[in-house]
């Protein structure tokens, strides 16, 4: 228990014994303090140290990216956005091409040559072409065979009898010569004898080139007849293989248009239904392929009444452009990577414009100016924080008695001013506007500093990246390597003397603590010794008051007699 302090300590003796406790240890604590405050001023020094090491990395890092090639080799392509695009890599070389387009690759589209109320209008009711099927085995007896068949002249019924044990051909002859079935020069159904792996059969077709309804043939009577699909294929490109596409009976185009873009086969080309808005039968079945260029034409079979609507009559699907009076031709409009060295263009419209590639140096005319500033920053951070008092009422910078910041400037100025054995005129900061002012600061006049690197900057390069083959080390590695020395965690000027101070306030806290508990404890025993002195005194005082009111008494009774 801590008895430094005892709100009721001198009550007893009616000495002020608490205050002369405070005054004691107050004077006590005057080595403290003094080492408080040391230890506070050595904290403030870290914190500015921090600072100042902050500017000195920044330094090193603008030299590290002075020190790098590629930052030299950096390119800009300059173009008519509205025509072309191009991205150019580093290092490619400075110059101008023309570019004239003459064509922008398209994709390879075809458009149903009739539309339809809706997309969910049925494709395919029944054949266009009926092909209905019966095999020999099927005619054993005479057997009757009725069918109808509509027509631009209406509907028509062809029944016949087909003799028992008839051939293929015989049915088809006897279905062709029928007298329901001739239609003046032709027929309504016509019967043709096929073959296929499952045997021989009867196909009938329509006639008819109405529509798909007006065109259907119902057997009403006779063998079983099948009611096949409708089959087309289509080829994107000539490298790949035809995709075979089965439409189903009932079939609607929504249905169609699903089964074209789902299937596993589909070798680049997307079915739509396009609602054009004109007219009542506005809805059309369009193929379109997913990438342009010849390379991806779509051919279709004859089964489809469709119309090439881009690409057609010969015109060609691929980019035709021009560089520099070149012909060229390719598939896509993006990335055209092997016409200009280094560039990739992107093809916008039938145009012409300039592309222009030259060297991209902001960034590194802003490393310059930022090592500049910075170096100016430090040298003022500097001058100001190791300043001394000129007179008694004026305090002194912060780092005011750390004399190996005095000399700090001066080398990081040295180091900015050396020269480089380039072998060009280009030997110096100073030679690209680098100037040094009487206060110690340093300027850089960027009208030398643009002219430098629009007219010199081979020589620029030489004097941050040297010359590998002489041996020569370059500005930007001889300020990298300088700097990362200065700011090493260990050897480092500004961490050196981080590591001081802090072992200094180290050993002050450890110090501080020591004294304060030496403190306590004298102070806590005085405390004890002072209310024993208190407590004593207080009942000297209380025998004292006792005698003397004893005294008072005897001598008022002596008065009395």
């Amino acid at each position: 228990m801590t008895l430094g302090s005892v709100s009721s300590l001198g009550v007893g003796s009616g000495f002020e014994l608490q205050q002369m406790l405070d005054d004691l240890r107050a004077a006590d604590e005057t080595s403290i303090n003094i080492k408080e405050s040391e230890r506070t001023k050595l904290t403030e020094q870290i914190v500015e140290f921090n600072s100042l090491n902050a500017k000195i990395i920044q330094m090193k890092s603008d030299a590290l990216s002075l020190s790098l090639e590629s930052n030299f080799m950096d390119r800009a392509a300059t173009v008519d956005e509205d025509v072309a695009l191009a991205t150019v890599q580093t290092g490619a070389t400075v110059s101008s091409y023309s570019l004239d387009i003459d064509r922008i690759a398209s994709k390879s589209a075809w458009q149903a040559d009739t539309g339809v109320a809706s997309s969910s209008s049925i494709m395919y009711a029944e054949p266009t072409t009926s092909y209905t099927t019966f095999t020999e085995a099927t005619v054993d007896v005479d057997t009757a065979l009725s069918f109808t068949v509509e027509h631009e002249d209406g509907q028509q019924t062809i029944s016949l009898t087909i003799a028992a044990n008839s051939s293929i051909q015989d049915i088809v002859d006897a279905i062709n010569a029928d007298s329901e079935n001739i239609n003046g020069d032709t027929t309504y159904v016509t019967a043709t004898a096929a073959t296929s792996d499952d045997g021989s059969y009867v196909k009938l077709s329509s006639t008819t080139k109405d529509t798909t309804e007006n065109s259907q043939i119902l057997v009403t009577e006779g063998p079983a007849f099948i009611t096949p699909d409708l089959n087309f294929s289509y080829q994107v490109g000539a490298g790949n293989d035809p995709v075979y596409v089965v439409v189903p009976p009932g079939a609607s185009y929504d249905s169609v248009v699903t089964l074209i873009n789902d299937d596993a086969n589909n070798s680049g080309m997307t079915a739509a239904m396009v609602d054009t808005g004109i007219g009542d039968d506005s809805w059309f079945l369009t193929f379109t392929a997913d990438e342009t260029g010849e390379d991806n034409r779509i051919s279709l079979s004859a089964n489809l009444t469709m119309t090439e609507i881009q690409g057609a009559v010969a015109e060609s699907l691929n980019a035709a452009f021009s560089v520099d009076g070149v012909d060229y031709q390719r598939q896509s409009n993006s990335g055209i990577d092997d016409v200009i060295q280094s560039v990739s263009l992107t093809l916008k419209k039938v145009d012409s414009t300039q592309v222009s590639i030259s060297a991209s140096t902001e960034a590194m005319k802003e490393k310059i100016i930022d090592l500049i500033d910075t170096y100016n920053e430090i040298n003022a951070d500097i001058d100001l924080k190791t300043s001394y008092a000129t007179d008694e009422n004026e305090e002194g910078g912060v780092l005011s008695n750390i004399q190996s910041l005095k000399s700090l400037d001066s080398i990081l100025f040295d180091l900015l001013g050396t020269i480089i054995d380039t072998g060009t005129s280009i030997t110096s900061l100073a030679d690209i506007g680098m100037e040094t002012n009487q206060d110690g600061t340093i300027t850089l006049d960027q009208t030398v500093l643009n002219e430098a690197f629009t007219s010199s900057l081979d020589d620029v390069t030489a004097l941050f990246i040297g010359d590998s083959d002489r041996d020569i080390k370059g500005l930007g590695d001889t300020l990298n390597e300088k700097l990362r020395s200065m700011t090493n965690s260990s050897t480092g000027i500004v961490n050196a003397e981080k590591s001081t101070m802090q072992e200094k306030i180290d050993n002050l806290t450890d110090s501080i603590e020591t004294a304060t508990q030496r403190l306590d404890r004298k102070y806590d025993q005085m405390a004890r010794q002072f209310i024993q002195l208190d407590s004593y005194i207080g009942r000297m005082n209380s025998q004292a008051n006792y005698l003397a009111s004893m005294l008072d008494a005897f001598n008022d009774t002596n008065k009395t007699d």
